[in-house]
């Protein structure tokens, strides 16, 4: 997170924005800890014993999982989306201090770093919020980008729902029950049910 912000920034700026930023990297670390540990915690439950069932084994799991993932989305993104589309889903992937500090640099960055770095951040959004199973037996290899991306999508899409549901004139305990729901299978459902999924044409 450091690097990206020095890459966008010159020295001084960034020395002006540092404390801010800081904090925004100490909470969203903080984020990520709880997610990896409500998965390694999932995932241990249903252990038998193995050491691909002890916590160590589940981490080195998750890692392996990320970074096949990661790759086969880097791999197969610029077949599915343009550069313009991919720095949208780059600028979505900045902490949103340092995104609206210096977002509209993103464009000079290489393009190879922009692709890992968009890889990286969905790969991370589809494990921690479906985990290892899902990421490993449901996505067909060859469409990873593309399940990725349109998960991304819905989840934006889901989110702007319980937005809209938060306002709504509905009886509290039913709102939270319906924004819960929505939240925990929204995305994955409405993925399951697109096109991605499709058998390719003959």
């Amino acid at each position: 997170r450091e690097i990206i912000a020095h890459l966008l920034m010159s020295e001084g700026d960034f020395m002006d924005f540092r404390s801010t930023y800081v904090d925004d990297v100490l909470e969203h670390l903080r984020t990520l800890a709880s997610k990896e540990a409500t998965i390694m915690f999932d995932e241990y439950k249903k252990g038998d014993g193995s050491w691909e069932t002890s916590l160590p084994g589940i981490a080195e799991r998750i890692s392996r999982v990320m970074n096949y993932s990661s790759d086969h989305i880097a791999n197969q993104i610029q077949d599915c989306l343009d550069q313009p589309h991919i720095l949208q889903l780059a600028s979505s992937a900045l902490l949103p201090s340092l995104r609206e500090k210096a977002g509209d640099s993103l464009s000079l960055l290489p393009p190879g770093y922009i692709i890992n770095m968009v890889a990286k951040h969905l790969s991370s959004q589809l494990v921690y919020h479906e985990g290892l199973d899902y990421v490993e037996r449901s996505i067909p290899q060859d469409k990873f980008a593309m399940v990725a991306v349109q998960y991304a999508e819905e989840t934006k899409r889901v989110s702007d729902m319980v937005d809209v549901i938060a306002k709504a004139d509905i009886a509290s305990g039913s709102k939270e029950e319906i924004t819960e729901l929505l939240r925990l299978g929204g995305p994955r459902i409405a993925v399951s049910r697109s096109k991605v999924f499709a058998p390719k044409a003959e």
